[in-house]
C-alpha cells in the first residue's frame, strides 16, 4: 500500500505548476517609460490598437491616458506593447517605421538593423537578398539571382554582403560595408570570378526626411578600379504609407552618363513595396525608362 506521505507530495508537486502560472499574471509587461514624450502603441488580443501612455501600473493591469480618454487595460487582454518616439507620432497618429530604412531602391543607408532584426526582400522578381542584424552595429546579409535555367545552381550568381555601423545616432549615421559577389557552383568559369564593391556611405537625417551619399571602389576578377563610384540619394516621407525614393550613381569612366531613379515606397508594419523607374542620362539615343519594382519583409 502507497505511504499517504507519499501521495501528499505528489499531489502538492502536481498542483505546484499550477499555482505558479495562476500567481503570473499572462501577457507583456505593462511598464512606465521613463521617456514621458513616448507613447506606448497596445495590441488588444480582439484585434484593437490603442496608442497611449502607461502613467500606472499594478499588478495585472495599467491606467492608460489616450486622446481618446483615460482606462484601464488587463495584462490578459494585452497582445503585445511597444514604445514609439514621439517623432513618430503626428497629429496623435502613430506612423510606423520604414521597414526597409538600411537601403534605397538598391543601395545601403547608413542606417543599421537591430541586434535580432533581419528582412528578406526582392528585386525585379529575379533577385532575392536577406539581412540580420548580429549586433546593432554589425549587419550581415546575402542573396543570388533567381534566373530559371537547366541548371540553376551554377547558373546563377550568389553574394555576401557584410555592413558595420561607424557613427550611429538620431540624425547622422555612417556604416562601411563590401558586396562581393560570385558563381562559385559553376566549374565552367575560370580564374578568380568575383566582382563587387567596398563601400562607405553616410546618411543625415531623420524617419521623416533623409539624404545619403555613398562611395566605393568596384573590384572584379581581383582587380580593383582605379577611380571610385558614387551614390547620392534620399527618401521623404510623404504620408503615413507613402515616401518618394530617389538612388543615384556616377560610375567611373563614365561619369557623363549617370544612372537616376526614382518613385515611391508604401510603408506597412513590416512590409513594403518600391515602386519606380531607372534610367541612364546622356546616352543620346533619347531616355529609355526601366519600371523598378521591389518588395521587403521586416522580422
Amino acid at each position: 500500500m502507497t505511504p499517504r506521505p507519499f501521495l501528499l507530495a505528489c499531489a502538492i508537486a502536481a498542483a505546484l505548476p499550477a499555482v505558479a502560472a495562476h500567481g503570473q499574471p499572462a501577457g507583456p509587461a505593462l511598464a512606465v517609460a521613463a521617456d514621458t514624450a513616448a507613447r506606448h502603441l497596445i495590441r488588444l488580443r480582439d484585434g484593437s490598437t490603442v496608442l497611449g501612455r502607461i502613467a500606472l501600473s499594478w499588478g495585472d493591469s495599467a491606467r492608460v491616458e489616450s486622446l481618446a480618454g483615460t482606462f484601464v487595460v488587463r495584462r490578459i487582454d494585452v497582445r503585445s506593447v511597444r514604445l514609439v518616439a514621439a517623432s513618430s507620432i503626428h497629429d496623435g497618429v502613430y506612423w510606423p517605421e520604414d521597414p526597409n530604412a538600411t537601403r534605397l531602391f538598391f543601395g545601403p543607408t547608413a542606417r543599421m538593423l537591430r541586434k535580432g532584426e533581419g528582412y528578406v526582400a526582392n528585386h525585379w522578381l529575379f533577385f532575392m537578398d536577406g539581412y540580420a542584424g548580429v549586433t546593432d552595429r554589425v549587419t550581415l546579409g546575402g542573396g543570388m539571382s533567381l534566373f530559371p535555367t537547366d541548371n540553376f545552381l551554377k547558373d546563377n550568381a550568389y553574394f555576401l554582403s557584410p555592413k558595420i555601423g561607424i557613427t550611429q545616432s538620431e540624425r547622422f549615421n555612417t556604416a562601411v560595408g563590401v558586396w562581393l559577389g560570385g558563381a562559385p557552383f559553376n566549374d565552367e568559369v575560370e580564374g578568380d570570378f568575383t566582382f563587387g564593391i567596398a563601400y562607405g556611405v553616410a546618411t543625415w537625417g531623420g524617419p521623416d526626411a533623409a539624404f545619403t551619399l555613398g562611395g566605393g571602389y568596384g573590384f572584379a576578377e581581383g582587380k580593383l578600379a582605379r577611380n571610385p563610384m558614387v551614390m547620392l540619394g534620399g527618401a521623404k516621407r510623404l504620408s503615413r504609407r507613402w515616401s518618394f525614393v530617389t538612388e543615384n550613381w556616377v560610375f567611373p569612366n563614365i561619369e557623363d552618363h549617370p544612372l537616376v531613379s526614382a518613385g515611391f515606397r508604401t510603408i506597412g508594419e513590416s512590409l513594403s513595396w518600391d515602386f519606380g523607374f531607372v534610367t541612364v542620362i546622356g546616352t543620346g539615343d533619347g531616355t529609355v525608362l526601366v519600371p523598378w519594382l521591389g518588395a521587403a519583409w521586416k522580422f
